[in-house]
């Protein structure tokens, strides 16, 4: 018995050691810095409808992936689906020398090697480190104003101007957007009302634009009408949903979208917000510029090396079969 025993851990003691040997003599595959990412104001992704984050970082001009992730409540980056907090994201390939590092968002199913057209955040590396920004605060200088009216249904009813909002100045018209940058192809904006009377705010779409002096995506509505400048009726007369706007329950804001946006809701960039008043019909009303105070920013820090195996226990241990 004894004997057998002694038999067995020699054999399971140069088994060990030969394991030991070949993944030692391996060599590795990878040796470089591994990537830290922290966030600001990043928003939580509904993975089924707007996708995944992908870190990116850019060496000799060419993107190498970090690794694809969301993030939780608190802007701390996690495993898709709901998993942990990912502390360091080892790179596909060294990363030594990047000049810079990107996050996209890329799309559900995606299976391009590459990132996507949406860079929601980037920035240049300088001492191992990058300070990540959107790359649109430019929007940052934009003001907005707007009117009640709907201009579309005059011809049937010309009382009903509270259920109607446009993106314009008076007297004029002139349009309600000054400073508004260019932010296409992957970009574009869109205007909401969005009813605060309920528990979850219901937004609805006023249709996105690119321009501030030409009609939007669906000008007043699907029986068009209006005049060229982003706006809509919330009117019977355009089919859909009638809108009382000037009880004091909705806000008017205006996003930036990715192209193409798979989601009905506002997507995280906000830049333009304001409360509608109530009986504002008449007047000439202003939305708050909150980019500064509401755009995701965040830290990348490219940390010591990582040396990662080209084999697995698990192939070693075949070999012994």
């Amino acid at each position: 018995m004894n004997t057998g025993f002694k038999k067995f851990a020699r054999a399971l003691t140069g088994m060990t050691m030969a394991i030991m040997f070949i993944m030692a003599s391996q060599a590795p595959a990878q040796d470089g810095p591994t990537l830290s990412l922290h966030f600001d104001n990043l928003m939580p992704l509904n993975e089924a409808v707007d996708g995944l984050y992908e870190g990116w970082a850019i060496v000799d001009g060419a993107p190498v992936s970090t690794g694809v992730f969301n993030v939780n409540d608190m802007g701390e980056p996690v495993y898709p689906g709901g998993g942990s907090v990912i502390e360091e994201f080892i790179p596909a390939s060294n990363i030594t020398g990047a000049t810079d590092i990107k996050i996209s968002l890329e799309p559900v199913g995606d299976s391009d090697p590459g990132p996507s057209g949406l860079i929601v955040l980037g920035g240049a590396v300088s001492d191992e480190m990058a300070e990540l920004l959107t790359g649109l605060e430019a929007v940052d200088a934009t003001t907005a104003c707007y009117i009640l009216a709907t201009p579309s249904d005059n011809h049937v009813d010309d009382m009903n101007d509270d259920h109607g909002i446009w993106y314009l100045a008076m007297p004029g018209p002139e349009p309600g957007f000054m400073d508004l940058p260019d932010i296409g192809p992957s970009w574009t904006y869109e205007g909401w009302v969005v009813d605060i009377s309920g528990g979850a705010p219901m937004p609805y779409s006023t249709g996105t634009f690119s321009v501030a002096d030409d009609f939007d995506s669906d000008a007043a509505g699907p029986m068009g009408g209006g005049p060229p400048f982003p706006g809509q009726d919330f009117v019977e007369y355009q089919g859909g949903p009638v809108l009382d706007l000037d009880t004091g329950s909705f806000m008017a804001v205006v996003s930036i979208e990715p192209v193409p946006d798979n989601s009905p809701a506002p997507f995280q960039f906000k830049p333009l917000a304001g409360l509608i008043p109530e009986d504002g019909v008449g007047g000439m009303h202003f939305l708050n510029n909150q980019t500064t105070a509401t755009f995701p920013s965040g830290q990348a820090m490219l940390m010591g090396s990582v040396a990662v195996e080209n084999t697995s226990l698990t192939s070693v241990k075949a070999k012994f079969d």
